[in-house]
This record gives structure tokens, sequence and C-alpha cells, in this order.
């Protein structure tokens, strides 16, 4: 109880200052299977990868939603697993920069989660209301005012848009920027088909709870969308994010974390499942390896507020560094 206490204490604190030591991050983003398409940058702290070092991660992120809505104009179903697999390289130039490259490859199916999703919604009582229907089928569905926006009803994959990222540390904070490309495939839902640029201002502390390490972060940002070809009459141009995580070193090889991620709406849409903001929290815990530079990640993701976030989310990744 003690260290839970010491946990909620210490973390609004987070994004105050920041300093020389290691700080990580769950590479999270919301994997909403419509949403996904644009250019949110994945999670990251203020900390950049140190100094001489190339990191090397392939992340495998798998989300399950399942939707069913309707207002006025506005009908809406959403049932469907996203993969995404990502290939992330990060180098450290000199003493402030970073730059790095992400490049997904996502495939939307029925998937196999669904049971599985609803026994453990059963289990630590959260609402099932949307998962009366068929398990493990893929159906996304828009139609507004009688026209048909979106439909997608088989699975399809492909390489999704791949994002530059760099980032600079300016005393005790870091300016993080991406550029998303359009490498994907808007008629699969694996990209949106523009060109979009973000840009986040990053800080935090590592203090001690307990004789451990703790890592407290947080960042603001903002992302400008281009002109997509997903529904993009009723796209938005500018789209705020922000998140705050709390990293525990529980043991020399072993910390555990939680992150909190949330975003704005990225269309003009009455349906929260696709018009609202997400939020999203993740918990979860990494491992180094012993005498060696590997490091294995995992996290569970759940939408914390009706929105357009995914039901349920899992990260797995690992990541190496190397001079």
């Amino acid at each position: 109880m003690r260290r839970i206490v010491c946990l909620l204490v210490l973390l609004p604190a987070a994004a105050v200052a920041a300093d020389e030591s290691p700080a990580d991050a769950f590479p999270l983003r919301s994997h909403n299977p419509v949403l996904q398409i644009f250019g949110l940058p994945a999670f990251r702290t203020h900390e950049l990868v140190a100094p001489g070092n190339v990191e090397v991660a392939l992340g495998y992120d798998v989300a399950n939603d399942a939707d069913d809505a309707d207002r006025a104009s506005e009908d809406l179903i959403i049932d469907a697993e996203t993969q995404t697999l990502t290939l992330s390289l990060r180098r450290r130039l000199g003493e402030r920069f970073e730059l790095g490259l992400d490049v997904p490859y996502v495939r939307h199916s029925g998937g196999y989660l669904d049971s599985m999703i609803y026994n453990f919604h059963n289990a630590v009582g959260l609402p099932n209301s949307q998962r009366d229907g068929p398990d493990d089928q893929l159906r996304l569905l828009f139609v507004k005012d009688g026209a048909t926006l979106l439909d997608l009803g088989s699975p399809v994959s492909g390489v999704g848009d791949a994002q530059l990222t760099g980032a600079v540390k300016l005393g005790h904070v870091t300016l993080r920027g991406s550029l998303k490309a359009p490498t994907g495939d808007a008629e699969k839902l694996t990209g949106s088909g523009a060109l979009d640029a973000s840009l986040g201002i990053h800080s935090g502390v590592t203090t001690r709870c307990l004789d451990r390490d703790l890592t407290l972060s947080g960042f603001v940002g903002v992302l400008a969308l281009g002109d997509g070809e997903v529904m993009p009459e009723l796209q938005r141009s500018v789209v705020p994010y922000g998140g705050a995580a709390a990293r525990w070193h529980l043991a020399p090889r072993l910390a555990v974390a939680a992150q909190i991620y949330a975003q704005g709406p990225y269309f003009d849409i009455d349906l929260d499942e696709l018009g609202g903001s997400a939020f999203q929290l993740a918990f979860g815990g990494d491992y180094r390896f012993r005498a060696s530079n590997w490091i294995l990640r995992i996290a569970i993701a759940e939408d914390i507020a009706a929105g357009a976030a995914p039901d349920f989310a899992l990260h797995l990744s690992i990541r190496r560094l190397s001079h």
C-alpha cells in the first residue's frame, strides 16, 4: 500500500523538471482502426537515446475495438482488431540531437481476442454492452446523411505511413517533432494519404520512492493534419495531444510503469467513437536481460473514458541499444 500511495502522490509532479537520469516509456499510440492512420507520434519521454548509441526496436501492438452507435443522421459500426508491427530506429547525434524512423506494417481483421476481452471485462467489472455480436468479425461502417463514407468488411494489410522523428534537448525540456509520409494505403486504412506533422514539448524528473528511482515525465503537443483521403470533408486540421508517465525501478533489471495518453478529435462527427477525444491508460513493465543491452517491454492499455480509444490494446516490444 505504501508503494501505491507513493506513486499516486508523486505522479502529479510529472513534467516539472529534467535531468540526465535514464527514462523510458511504452511507445504506444491510439490504434483505433480508423484514427490510427494519422500521424500521432508514439509516446516518448524527455530523454534522448544515450550519447553515441543507436536504438533498434521491434514492436507489436494489437488493439481490439467494438462499438455500435447512432445519433441523428449518423450511424457507426466498429468491430475490428488492428495488429501493427513497427520497426523503429533512433540515433543520438552529439549532445543535444536525436533522429528516428518508424516503419509500421498494419493489418485489420476480425482478430482473435473478442472472447478473451469479454471475459476480462466481466472479471474486472467493466461493461460489455457493445460486445454482444459475433466474435472475431471485421466490420467498419460509417454512414452520414444517408451516404456511406466508410465501409470495410474484408481483412486488409500493408505497409503503413512511415514517420520521421527528431528531437533537440534545450536545457530542462526536450522538443520532439515528427513528419509522417503517406506510404500507406488510404483505401485499406493503413494510411491517411497525406503528410502530417507534430511538435511537442517534453519534460521530466527522476526522484526516489522507497529507495528506488522513480522517473516522472509529461508532454503536450500539436499535430497538424494534411489533406487526407479518408472522409476529407469531415477531417480537422489540428489535433492537440498530451501525456504523462511514471516509471519505477522495482529491481536493477526490472521496472514497472503507468502512463496516460490523451488526444483531441480528428473528425467533425457527433459520435464520440470517431469524433471524440481519446484517453488511454497503459500499465506494464520492462526487463533488461542480464549482461546485455536487450530490453523486453510488455504493456496493456484500456480506454478510461467513452470516446475514440480502442477498448483494449496489448503492446510487446524488444529493444536493443548499441554503439
